[in-house]
């Protein structure tokens, strides 16, 4: 397993939290305001295509293998994980601290990417 990080990988599930509760808000969005709205979407739209991009680069970078292993560790984990987080600060609270967590998470996810040596 030394073609995993497990910092990195802990950071995919972290990310994974986020993106999803954006997504979920998103979809199930009752507010007034469309320009949130429309932020809140195009945040989540931006999140999918960074995971889908990491697990690209984490395949080329690393190993072929690495991302489908990486993604079942990160549905499992964050689902979780994501359960008892909103148990503990409510969906809202995620997907509004989204914002910032999940751009620093896919920061730190993409930086402890192996690499070839």
């Amino acid at each position: 397993m030394q073609a995993l990080s497990w910092t990195s990988v802990a950071f995919y599930i972290a990310f994974g939290i986020f993106a999803f509760y954006q997504q979920l808000h998103g979809k199930h969005f009752r507010g007034a305001s469309q320009v949130f709205s429309l932020v809140l979407n195009i945040s989540a739209f931006a999140s999918m295509l960074t995971g889908v991009a990491y697990l690209v680069y984490y395949g080329w970078s690393v190993v072929w293998w690495a991302p489908i292993l990486i993604f079942v560790i990160g549905i499992l984990a964050a689902g979780g994980l994501g359960f008892l987080l909103e148990r503990l600060v409510g969906a809202l609270a995620l997907s509004l601290g989204g914002f910032i967590g999940w751009p620093v998470c896919a920061y730190f996810m993409f930086y402890y990417v192996p690499t070839a040596t």
